[in-house]
This record gives C-alpha cells, sequence and structure tokens, in this order.
C-alpha cells in the first residue's frame, strides 16, 4: 500500500473515531446566582432539564442581594431573586414570576410533639427581640385557643423523574391558578411551651426572603395596634428592618443563607427561624401554623400559597404584589413569589435561548416532577405573565 493510500485511511479512521465520539449537539452552559431560597427546587430539577434539553445550569445561590448585583455587573447569564430591585434596575432586565413557596416558620423544641400555632404580632414580638423565651404569655395565648384549618383538595400525578416514572400528591387548582379548599378542621389546642431561652436565626445578607419577611412582621402593627411593634419598612437586611438593634442581642445569630440558617435552627434547641420550606424538612425540623388575616391558621405548603398569591396584583414588569390585609379563606400569608431575572437584549443568542427555556422549563415543570420541596405550580393568570415575560428574551 503506498503512502498516499495508508494517510487517506488514517484520515478516515480518525475522523470516524472524532465523529463517533462527539454529542450529536453541543449544549449551553448557563451561570446564574441569587436568591437561596430557589436552591431547593434547582438543585432537584436541573438535572431533568439537562437530560430534556442538553443544557446545563450552574447556580450557587449566594442570596437574592448577591444576584441583583452579578446580573447588574452582567456576570451571570440570569439571576433568581425573591424581591425586585428598589434602586440600580437596569434599563434591559426581564421579571419572570417562575418560583412560588412559602416561607416557613421552623423550631427545634425536642419537647413538644405537636404543631405550635403564632399570629402575626406573636412573631413580630419575637423577631424584635421583645419575647425571648418560650414560655411566653402571647405564646401561651397563641396554643390554648380553638384553630380552624383550611385542608385542601388534592390528586394524583405521574411525572418522569431520571428516566423513572413517578406518583406523587399535588394540590388541585382551579381556572385562576388557586388550590381548591376541600373542607376545614376544628379543634381546641392547649400545648404546654417549655421554659427555653429563645434563639432567633436570620438572614445576615441581603436576602429577597428577609424583604419579604419583614414586609409581613410590618403588618402586626395594624393588626396588634402597636405601632412600636415594627415600626420600620421591610428590608433586605433583616437587621436593619428590626424595630430594636438585635445583632448586640444575646439570643439572635445572623447565618449567611437559608441552609446556613435552617442548619443552625436545628443544631440548638430553643431555636426558631425563617425560610423555605424545604431547608426545615431536610433539616427535620417542625413548621408553625400561621394566623391568616381571615383568622385561620395555616401551615406552610404549596396549597396555601397558590391561593394567597392568586389573591395579589400582577404588575406590569411581572412583578406580584401580595395583599397581606385581605381575608382570603385558606391562604398561608407567608407565601411569596421569586422571579428569574433576565435580559431583554444585547446577549448571545444561544445563551438567551437558553434561559428562556430553562425559565419555562421551571415554570412549567419542576415544582410538579417535585412537589416534596413545597413549590407551587404556579398556572393561571400569573403563569400566563410569566411565559410573556419569557417572551420578551430576546
Amino acid at each position: 500500500m503506498n503512502s498516499r493510500k495508508r494517510l487517506a485511511i488514517v484520515a478516515i479512521a480518525t475522523s470516524a473515531l472524532f465523529i463517533s465520539t462527539t454529542p450529536a449537539f453541543a449544549g449551553t452552559s448557563l451561570n446564574g446566582s441569587g436568591a437561596t431560597f430557589a436552591l431547593p427546587l434547582i438543585d432537584a430539577c436541573k438535572a431533568d432539564y439537562a437530560t430534556a434539553s442538553g443544557n446545563s445550569v450552574n447556580y450557587p445561590g449566594g442570596g437574592s442581594g448577591k444576584g441583583r448585583t452579578d446580573f447588574s455587573n452582567n456576570l451571570v447569564d440570569f439571576a433568581g431573586s425573591d424581591a425586585a430591585y428598589t434602586v440600580g434596575e437596569p434599563s434591559n432586565l426581564i421579571y419572570a414570576p417562575i418560583y412560588a413557596a412559602p416561607i416557613a416558620i421552623m423550631y427545634n423544641l425536642p419537647t413538644v410533639k405537636e404543631p405550635i400555632y403564632l399570629t402575626p404580632a406573636t412573631l413580630a414580638k419575637i423577631f424584635g427581640g421583645y419575647i425571648t423565651n418560650w414560655n411566653d404569655a402571647a405564646i401561651a395565648a397563641d396554643n390554648e385557643r380553638t384553630v380552624k384549618t383550611p385542608i385542601y383538595q388534592t390528586k394524583k400525578v405521574t411525572t418522569t423523574n431520571k428516566g423513572k416514572k413517578v406518583t406523587k400528591t399535588v394540590p388541585v387548582t382551579d381556572a385562576s391558578g388557586k388550590a381548591v379548599i376541600k373542607s376545614y378542621s376544628t379543634k381546641t389546642v392547649n400545648i404546654d411551651l417549655p421554659k427555653q431561652d429563645i434563639t432567633v436565626w436570620y438572614r445576615s445578607e441581603s436576602s429577597g426572603t428577609s424583604e419579604n419577611f419583614t414586609r409581613f412582621l410590618k403588618l402586626a402593627n395594624a393588626q396588634n395596634g402597636d405601632t412600636k411593634l415594627w415600626p420600620k419598612t421591610q428590608n433586605g437586611v433583616f437587621a436593619s428592618a428590626t424595630p430594636t438593634g438585635v445583632t448586640s442581642l444575646f439570643n439572635f445569630q445572623g447565618a449567611s443563607g437559608s441552609a446556613a440558617v435552617a442548619a443552625g435552627a436545628a443544631g440548638k434547641v430553643g431555636s426558631i427561624a425563617y425560610s423555605e420550606l424545604s431547608f426545615a424538612t431536610d433539616n427535620k425540623l417542625p413548621v408553625a401554623f400561621i394566623q391568616n388575616a381571615n383568622g385561620e391558621f395555616t401551615a406552610p405548603s404549596a396549597a396555601g400559597t397558590s391561593i394567597f398569591l392568586g389573591a395579589g396584583t400582577i404588575n406590569a414588569n411581572g412583578t406580584v404584589t401580595p395583599d397581606f390585609e385581605k381575608k382570603i379563606p385558606g391562604a398561608y400569608s407567608l407565601g411569596t413569589t421569586s422571579y428569574g431575572l433576565a435580559y431583554s437584549s444585547g446577549k448571545d443568542a444561544a445563551k438567551q435561548a437558553a434561559v428562556a427555556s430553562w425559565f419555562t422549563y421551571v415554570l412549567t415543570q419542576c415544582p410538579a416532577k417535585y412537589p416534596e420541596k413545597g413549590f407551587a405550580l404556579i398556572t393561571g393568570p400569573i403563569a400566563d405573565k410569566a411565559k410573556a415575560q419569557i417572551a420578551l428574551i430576546k
């Protein structure tokens, strides 16, 4: 065989090897940062998205404040935030309401064997530093009363996770995207709370979860009639919103990120904390029933969150303004919408298409695949608005 033929054969063989080891298509790698609130759902669902699309998602979290800063500085392909910008909003920003979940109030009281009940006023007193022991009269009053709680209608759905069909239970929603209330449970509770110092865990960094939580606590003024209870407005930095200087109080402990806050609460008896429901579940911490404006006590759930947010106002820019004072039957009033932040233009076309694809997958697929993470499947008008916002990503 002459050398020219040998070279041709080698070239063909090498080409065949290259073809056989190269993927049929090259996926797009997306980098994001932001709300740790969304991490449980993203971490659970990004592998499914990669299988379906060929694209990969890197999202380490860092907090809503960091996400907005990274987005403004063009350091990421997308960001996550539980709250809108208050200053410095980029001109090419698109808000897409693709996540919704409850903010859970978790606690560490091993001797208390049933869920506890808390009113907004009592929560404000605890997180404001006015109540420092679990046997306080206000907490006792919340847990020695007749309570009414909603029971939501559910259904079984079958999805494919990691190539396997899995059947899970999810709330039934109506045409407006709100969960359907099946019935109510009424019972008299008489729960003994221990003489135990309270350790309050809070987010030390700029956090959209903190901003939504402190906005909720502000309403304790209206319900309790005490303007000194929580006089300051909402703030992403928790310590800047409190009525007292909590960073100097013995029983307040800050930590960065929802995971660290929940882990801190799990490690110290007497603790209380706020974060997305999944972090309480992961740390085996019970969660409190919170009284809504309708006088009902509801546990943090996707169902109660969908009812609460469904009564809010959908703004032209894609954000949702909840109504904390409206009497909404079945609502979990600490539910919140979280946003995907995207650029409207000026970015790589493949990246933008992948961001739109990722947002759509989160919105339409992920909560149903992983209902145990506590996120609500957004349907109805909010979902319609989210899809319209996603369509603006060019």
